[in-house]
Protein backbone atom coordinates (compact mmCIF):
# COMPACT_ATOMS: atom_id res chain seq x y z
CA UNK A 1 0.00 0.00 0.00
CA UNK A 2 1.39 3.26 -0.74
CA UNK A 3 1.17 6.50 1.65
CA UNK A 4 -0.72 9.32 0.88
CA UNK A 5 0.79 12.72 1.04
CA UNK A 6 -0.39 16.01 1.14
CA UNK A 7 1.50 18.83 0.00
CA UNK A 8 0.25 22.03 1.34
CA UNK A 9 1.30 25.51 0.91
CA UNK A 10 3.14 27.46 3.60
CA UNK A 11 6.34 29.75 3.43
CA UNK A 12 7.25 26.79 1.62
CA UNK A 13 5.62 23.56 0.06
CA UNK A 14 4.70 20.93 3.23
CA UNK A 15 4.75 17.27 2.83
CA UNK A 16 2.56 15.88 5.55
CA UNK A 17 1.61 12.36 5.98
CA UNK A 18 -1.73 10.72 6.03
CA UNK A 19 -1.32 11.16 9.63
CA UNK A 20 -1.15 15.05 9.76
CA UNK A 21 2.57 14.88 10.63
CA UNK A 22 4.80 17.29 8.64
CA UNK A 23 7.54 15.03 6.94
CA UNK A 24 9.65 17.78 5.14
CA UNK A 25 9.30 20.88 3.60
CA UNK A 26 10.34 22.12 -0.42
CA UNK A 27 11.88 24.98 -1.18
CA UNK A 28 11.66 25.88 -4.91
CA UNK A 29 14.09 28.56 -6.67
CA UNK A 30 12.28 29.41 -9.76
CA UNK A 31 14.62 30.52 -13.08
CA UNK A 32 13.58 31.45 -16.41
CA UNK A 33 16.74 29.60 -17.36
CA UNK A 34 16.52 26.39 -18.89
CA UNK A 35 17.67 23.86 -15.96
CA UNK A 36 18.06 26.84 -13.76
CA UNK A 37 15.18 26.54 -11.44
CA UNK A 38 16.66 24.13 -8.27
CA UNK A 39 14.90 22.45 -4.99
CA UNK A 40 15.60 21.65 -1.80
CA UNK A 41 13.94 18.93 0.30
CA UNK A 42 14.64 19.94 3.86
CA UNK A 43 14.14 17.54 6.69
CA UNK A 44 12.86 18.05 10.23
CA UNK A 45 15.70 18.87 11.87
CA UNK A 46 16.31 22.36 9.05
CA UNK A 47 18.81 19.77 7.08
CA UNK A 48 18.86 19.63 3.15
CA UNK A 49 18.02 16.03 2.78
CA UNK A 50 17.96 16.55 -1.40
CA UNK A 51 18.27 18.64 -3.82
CA UNK A 52 18.48 19.12 -7.49
CA UNK A 53 17.06 20.98 -10.67
CA UNK A 54 14.07 21.56 -13.03
CA UNK A 55 12.79 22.82 -15.96
CA UNK A 56 9.27 23.86 -16.92
CA UNK A 57 7.72 25.56 -20.08
CA UNK A 58 5.20 27.30 -17.71
CA UNK A 59 4.97 28.04 -13.72
CA UNK A 60 1.44 27.53 -13.64
CA UNK A 61 -0.79 25.00 -11.27
CA UNK A 62 -0.09 21.78 -13.73
CA UNK A 63 3.38 22.76 -13.34
CA UNK A 64 3.21 23.13 -10.03
CA UNK A 65 1.71 19.75 -9.44
CA UNK A 66 4.14 18.00 -12.07
CA UNK A 67 7.40 19.48 -10.14
CA UNK A 68 5.88 18.60 -6.58
CA UNK A 69 4.85 15.50 -7.23
CA UNK A 70 8.10 14.41 -8.77
CA UNK A 71 10.14 15.85 -6.12
CA UNK A 72 7.93 13.55 -3.34
CA UNK A 73 7.91 10.62 -5.33
CA UNK A 74 11.80 10.77 -5.45
CA UNK A 75 11.83 11.32 -1.47
CA UNK A 76 8.93 8.80 -1.04
CA UNK A 77 8.84 6.12 -3.78
CA UNK A 78 5.43 5.04 -4.39
CA UNK A 79 3.68 7.58 -2.48
CA UNK A 80 0.37 9.46 -3.32
CA UNK A 81 0.95 12.92 -3.93
CA UNK A 82 -2.38 15.46 -3.60
CA UNK A 83 -1.13 18.84 -4.57
CA UNK A 84 -3.08 21.77 -2.22
CA UNK A 85 -4.13 24.43 -5.23
CA UNK A 86 -4.20 27.64 -2.89
CA UNK A 87 -2.55 28.90 0.13
CA UNK A 88 -3.77 28.72 3.12
CA UNK A 89 -6.24 31.80 4.04
CA UNK A 90 -5.10 33.78 7.79
CA UNK A 91 -7.64 34.86 9.89
CA UNK A 92 -7.23 38.39 10.40
CA UNK A 93 -7.64 40.13 13.73
CA UNK A 94 -9.93 42.93 13.83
Amino acid sequence: MSDKIHVQRVSLWRAVGSDGNPLFEIRLQISARMNGSHYFVIGPRGEVVRHGTFHFDFWDYPSIVQVLTAIVTTVVPGSEVDVERDAPQRASGA
